[in-house]
């Protein structure tokens, strides 16, 4: 099965399933398919592969937002704004972690290399 036939699959597994798109893939995914980048559903990985590419695009936005919206207003320390987006990072990283394996768990997904679509029963 190829990347495309397989998010075919898993668009209409979900629906059975009652998973909302929007839930079940995050906009940043939906955005590195329209590019071609053919990356697995954040509930088809791994819990550190999400939590880490989900906290650092995380922490790198909340920078580059903490730099343009207060740069230019107050005298912010660097450590202080690498602080915060890291530990936003981590924060934010950790809990979508949690909450895209906590879906795998309750729906019995597997890792996207071993996903074939829905079982029938």
């Amino acid at each position: 099965m190829t990347h495309s036939e397989k998010l075919v699959a898993m668009r209409k597994h979900f629906a059975t399933l009652g998973i909302s798109p929007i839930a079940g893939v995050p906009p940043i995914w939906r955005f590195l398919w329209a590019l071609g980048v053919a990356v697995p559903p954040p509930v088809f990985m791994r819990f550190s592969s999400v939590a880490w590419i989900l906290g650092s695009v995380f922490a790198i936005t909340w920078a580059m937002y903490i730099c343009l919206r207060f740069s230019l207003h107050q005298d912010l320390f660097a450590w202080l704004v690498i602080g915060l987006a890291i530990s936003a990072g981590v924060l934010f990283g950790l809990g979508m972690a949690w909450r895209c394996r906590a879906i795998a768990r309750k729906y019995n997904l597997p890792l996207w290399a071993d996903y074939k679509g829905q079982q029938q029963s």
